[in-house]
């Protein structure tokens, strides 16, 4: 069973620099400023966020969870890591009007994340991911009511575009829609576009 894991990404950085003003050989300021950036590591510009989604409904259930860690390195470009969890759960084909059996998914995904911005609000992304997928199943390999797991894991490229837009004050929405390039066996993300919006705020 293959489904597009729905993560929100909770992501942005604030810059800073100073202004000085310039004076003049008679001591008083002059009409223009300086900016002075700072140079090194800037605390503005950390990224500290997250996502998470839920639905439920019909015997189906989706939910997780995604923290993300990142620095903006300059005005447009950015990158970190995260990691996150997601539960997936469907009721199985041989479920009957008596009995509901499901199948379950849990999976833990590590990932490193980049994003460029390319005129104004607009921005390419990029996100690998290492998928630890845990599947079960209601039965055993003789057909008896028994769950079975198994463990398999998926290396996932999802590459794509996005779109940032300022709400009030460090608060933006944004929104993306990413594809996973590699499409290996098990990814989670198997011929599926993977839509994902959110709400970004600076620390």
């Amino acid at each position: 069973m293959k489904n597009i894991v729905l993560a929100l990404l909770l992501f942005t950085g604030i810059s800073y620099a100073s202004a000085q003003d310039v004076y003049t050989s008679s001591g008083k300021p002059g009409y223009h400023k300086k900016t002075k950036k700072k140079k090194g590591y800037d605390p503005d510009k950390l990224i500290i966020g997250g996502g998470f989604n839920a639905s439920l409904g019909g015997g189906f259930a989706n939910f997780g969870i995604a923290p993300i860690v990142g620095y903006r390195f300059t005005d447009h470009f950015s990158a970190g890591v995260g990691v996150g969890y997601q539960y997936y759960q469907t009721p199985d084909d041989a479920s009957t009007v008596y009995t509901t059996y499901y199948d379950k998914e849990n999976i833990i995904f590590p990932n490193v994340w980049a994003r460029f911005v390319v005129w104004r609000g607009l921005y390419v992304t990029g996100t690998f991911e290492y998928d630890f997928i845990k599947y079960t199943v209601p039965f055993d390999n003789y057909g008896n009511p028994n769950p079975m797991s198994e463990n398999v894991n998926a290396q996932c490229l999802l590459l794509g575009v996005g779109y940032k837009q300022a709400i009030a004050g460090r608060v933006s929405f944004f929104a993306e829609l990413t594809y996973d390039v590699l499409q290996q066996q098990y990814s989670p993300y198997y011929g599926q576009l993977v839509p994902r919006v959110g709400i970004a705020m600076g620390l």
